[in-house]
């Protein structure tokens, strides 16, 4: 058996919505729908020479973003 590692992921109200929809929908849990995301996202972006498609917001120098 794989070891698995689990973590947290904060949603807001229309996300965590619209993934209960889809997943009462297709029958199968949310926990199900987020690995299969992530395995996709993998599979497309986790080549060293892909470009990510972030539209990051510009920080000013010594600011953190939360």
């Amino acid at each position: 058996m794989v070891a698995k590692t689990r973590f947290s992921v904060a949603l807001d109200e229309h996300e965590y919505a619209e993934l209960s929809v889809m997943a009462d929908k297709h029958r199968v849990s949310m926990a199900w729908l987020i690995r299969h995301a992530v395995t996709e996202f993998l599979d497309r972006y986790g080549q060293e020479d892909q470009q990510l498609p972030l539209r990051l917001p510009v920080t000013p120098p010594g600011q953190r973003t939360a």
